[in-house]
């Protein structure tokens, strides 16, 4: 196994009534200073009813649908202080602060890589799960995926643990993906309240992130693969 967890990516997941996907346009982004002026899209941009998915060069990516949008970053190296979806979302819930807010998502997601299949393979079945004969039928061996849930003080926080492989310049190493979403219902009883609410919480974000780190190192992580720091690897992990 190696040494130390990474997150890799962060996402802020933010649900509401009545919101409209087709509003988020390379222009109305730009022109209201949500994204700054010089970004540059990565990739040609879905625009349609459904689904809107722009993501940009500096590795930020917008995936709105009706009554959602998610704002994404792949954070690689990048320092705390360098991170920009946080803001990026504050100045986009600014921006259309009619919209009713109800829920937000601050979900990050990282990997502890292995030297091999079998090893990422045992993690799950062999440390996680109790054994038996329910691990083999018909002379295949089960694949599993653990699916977590924790009610703390504030919100929910859900924990998804796969089996998955990670893409490196040189090689694909097998590794255990672990996706986590601290779930906020918003509190208040006006929209003004909630939306007050909403952008407390993304202020707070890292306090969100900590405890899904706090979570990993106490109960599933031993100290030598416990992380370090926000600091992420660039690859994209492949399920």
């Amino acid at each position: 196994m190696s040494k130390n967890f990474e997150i890799q990516e962060l996402a802020i997941a933010i649900t509401a009534k009545n919101l409209n996907p087709t509003v988020m346009t390379p222009d109305f982004l730009k022109y209201t200073g949500i994204v700054p002026a010089d970004w540059e899209l990565a990739r040609e941009p879905v625009f349609n009813n459904v689904v809107v998915q722009l993501f940009y060069k500096t590795g930020v990516g917008i995936v709105a649908q009706p009554n959602n949008v998610t704002i994404v970053e792949a954070i690689g190296t990048k320092q705390l202080a360098e991170i920009q979806i946080p803001k990026i979302t504050q100045q986009l819930v600014e921006k259309l602060s009619q919209v009713e807010y109800q829920r937000v998502g601050i979900n990050p997601r990282g990997f502890v890589t292995f030297n091999s299949d079998a090893e990422a393979y045992q993690y799950i079945n062999g440390k996680l799960l109790a054994p038996g004969s329910w691990q083999e039928f018909a002379g295949a061996k089960v694949n599993a995926s653990l699916q977590l849930s924790y009610a703390l003080q504030r919100g929910i926080m859900n924990l998804s643990i796969n089996q998955a492989n990670v893409q490196f310049p040189d090689k694909v190493a097998p590794a255990i993906l672990f996706s986590g979403n601290y779930n906020y219902s918003l509190l208040g009883n006006t929209p003004t309240e909630k939306l007050q609410d909403l952008q407390q919480i993304i202020s707070n974000w890292q306090v969100s992130v900590n405890t899904f780190q706090q979570l990993l190192v106490e109960k599933f992580l031993t100290s030598s693969e416990a992380p370090k720091s926000i600091s992420v690897f660039p690859p994209m992990a492949k399920s």
